[in-house]
């Protein structure tokens, strides 16, 4: 919710928290959990997402409801990669976003990333922002190529910055790699190539991440009930702590 700050009766600026959700395949399960139990505590004013982060920010975007979110990840035509441009015309098919929307795409060849924002977003431009490398198509619009909108960073903390938020809520289902040996390419390709800046001083921020590890490399990119149902459950618990235990005025 959108709220002025005042100091001596005199307005100094608009306060607007922003939920941002990371990339991390169907680790975004976990984020489908974790906002089962903030949805009754916050009231976002912008929702920005990355990769399959981008999924789950236009459906709370849209004002599904936790049990509906829930429920869409539990259904394997829905939520397996496989068909991922069909899975996600159907879900604009069913679903309009009813609050500011933004979402990450890489640019190709320049790796450059870019934000799309609530009309301008396409079928096309969700399925960019999920197109990780060598696991999925990479996306034409236009007359540009667009891969994974995580591919330089999986938290896109600084485009909320860039679109006016003065707070964060981030949910961060892939804090690293759960391949060591892809983490070092990871972090190499990305000091080479560049790598998105983080939220600039000033924001507050609540980053809310895995207590334990959710998985591996395959468990990322394969469907399977027991582990969805897994990551639901602990990333409900997941937020239930970090609301408990951390100090931040939604």
């Amino acid at each position: 919710m959108l709220r002025m700050k005042f100091h001596g009766g005199a307005k100094l600026h608009i306060l607007m928290l922003a939920l941002v959700l990371s990339g991390g395949g169907l680790f975004g399960a976990w984020q489908a959990g974790a906002w089962s139990v903030l949805a009754d505590r916050i009231t976002p004013d912008l929702i920005v997402g990355a990769s399959v982060g981008s999924l789950n920010a236009y459906l709370i975007a849209s004002r599904v409801s936790p049990e509906e979110l829930r429920y869409l990840w539990l259904e394997p035509e829905f939520a397996r990669l496989a068909d991922l441009s069909s899975n996600i015309r159907r879900m604009m098919a069913h679903y309009t976003p009813k609050i500011r929307l933004a979402i990450t795409a890489t640019e190709l060849p320049r790796m450059k990333t870019r934000i799309f924002r609530d009309s301008e977003i396409t079928w096309q431009h969700l399925a960019a922002s999920c197109a990780l490398p060598f696991a999925l198509p990479q996306v034409r619009i236009g007359t540009r190529w667009y891969s994974d909108g995580g591919l330089l960073g999986a938290l896109p903390l600084w485009a909320a910055a860039e679109l006016g938020a003065t707070r964060i809520i981030a949910l961060q289902a892939l804090p690293q790699s759960p391949s060591w040996l892809l983490n070092q390419f990871v972090r190499g390709f990305r000091g080479v190539a560049g790598h998105n800046p983080p939220a600039p001083s000033g924001i507050d921020v609540l980053e809310i991440r895995p207590g334990r590890p959710l998985g591996s490399v395959r468990d990322t990119i394969q469907w399977k009930r027991s582990n969805i149902e897994r990551w639901l459950d602990q990333g409900a618990e997941d937020a239930a702590r970090a609301v408990t235990e951390k100090t931040f005025l939604f």
